[in-house]
């Protein structure tokens, strides 16, 4: 968007925080509807209080030392750890008048304030996704082309180049509604083979012998779509704008499922790798930005919705269990459980982000000079160009 890249980086984690901050808003709302006593919400950032806003309501509104994200408590969600002389869990101290403790609220307001902070998320995700859908269009692109390539992609080592347009994967025209899926379904019929992959460089159409992964992503290639925006009525934005964070969270889910059975190859990315997404849209472009942004808060609700340790959807299935059995769970083994939780997504998350950083620095030891290597005798053996120009594209 015109700015130096550190604006970019700066803006890139920024958004990240937003999304994190609104995440945390929509606990404190949904817990405030379900009469909660709210102590204590940081609007800004984690840690020991740095800055007291002030206190509205029962609730203490504070700024936090390490600025990035924020945090809501609710009284009575943690179990006390001392015991009275019976062996029983002492009760939270009494809330305000007219407030409730979390563990003393019914399990409908318990489940609505858990999961208020994924809603949020993808609350600000329709929104997003409404207004550009109203303002700007639809995105209705009828062809897509490569952006960039994976480690060991077999388009690069063919010879296709980033800018290249599909139109064509073993005599299959994926050009139209939905080309992206187009040329993933015209791919993966053909794992492991070897097939002609036709596409527009320049105006011209040319051919590639491309042999494919034997596991998706049989390309090893990212997609560019073409920016063809179609103006659309609003009920249409709104319908839409609704449906896109449904439709990303089933991609994204059947993309995680593939991943788990071994069906497609891939890698998770933490923090670090969000953020590069994101600022990588913020120089693409305002609209990119924007859905992007849109993308990531729908992200950050689906994975909080995961029935996992210490996250949102962790939470609700112990009260599912409450509901299924007519009883709460043992608070102490619960909050064991989301103790040993967080520690493994802690653990998980550094796991990530030091294997991200691992490979940034093996890529600058000696054996980089080895597939720098190999890079150079690809390049040179597709300086030749690409193979005779193609006549037409097939039938569809």
């Amino acid at each position: 968007m015109g700015y130096s890249p550190p604006v970019g980086w700066l803006i890139a984690i920024l958004t990240l925080s937003v999304l994190i901050i609104i995440h945390e808003y929509g606990h404190y709302v949904c817990a405030r509807i379900g009469g909660m006593h709210v102590d204590r919400f940081s609007v800004l950032g984690i840690g020991p209080v740095a800055l007291r806003l002030g206190t509205w309501r029962g609730t203490e509104f504070v700024i936090s030392w390490i600025p990035f994200g924020a945090y809501v408590h609710i009284v009575g969600m943690e179990p006390e750890e001392d015991e009275d002389e019976d062996g029983d869990v002492e009760p939270a101290p009494p809330p305000p008048k007219g407030f409730r403790n979390f563990r003393d609220s019914p399990v409908w307001a318990r489940a609505l304030a858990i999961a208020g902070g994924p809603l949020a998320n993808y609350f600000t995700a329709m929104v997003i996704c409404t207004a550009i859908f109203g303002i700007v269009g639809i995105n209705r692109p009828s062809e897509t082309g490569i952006k960039s390539f994976a480690h060991e992609s077999p388009a690069f080592d063919a010879c296709l180049e980033e800018g290249d347009v599909y139109v064509s994967i073993a005599g299959k025209d994926v050009q139209g509604e939905n080309p992206r899926r187009r040329v993933i379904e015209a791919s993966v019929e053909h794992l492991g083979e070897t097939v002609e992959v036709v596409v527009r460089r320049q105006g011209e159409l040319h051919s590639f012998d491309v042999t494919l992964n034997e596991k998706p992503p049989a390309l090893g290639a990212s997609f560019i779509d073409e920016q063809r925006y179609e103006v659309v009525e609003p009920m249409t934005a709104i319908r839409d704008g609704v449906m896109w964070p449904l439709e990303q969270t089933a991609a994204q889910l059947g993309g995680l499922a593939a991943m788990i059975s071994g069906e497609a190859k891939g890698e998770v990315g933490g923090p670090s790798s969000i953020i590069k997404e994101i600022k990588r849209a913020w120089d693409t472009g305002p609209v990119e930005f924007m859905m992007m942004m849109a993308l990531i808060s729908t992200a950050l609700g689906m994975f909080n919705f995961l029935p996992l340790p210490a996250l949102d959807g962790g939470r609700l299935m112990f009260m599912l269990y409450e509901i299924i059995f007519r009883r709460p769970a043992n608070k102490i083994v619960e909050a064991w459980v989301h103790g040993i939780g967080i520690l493994m997504l802690l653990g998980f998350i550094g796991f990530v982000e030091l294997r991200s950083l691992y490979r940034a620095v093996d890529r600058e030891t000696p054996d980089e000079a080895t597939i720098e290597a190999s890079k150079d005798a690809r390049n040179a053996r597709c300086a030749a160009g690409p193979a005779p120009e193609v006549a037409a594209p097939p039938e569809s």
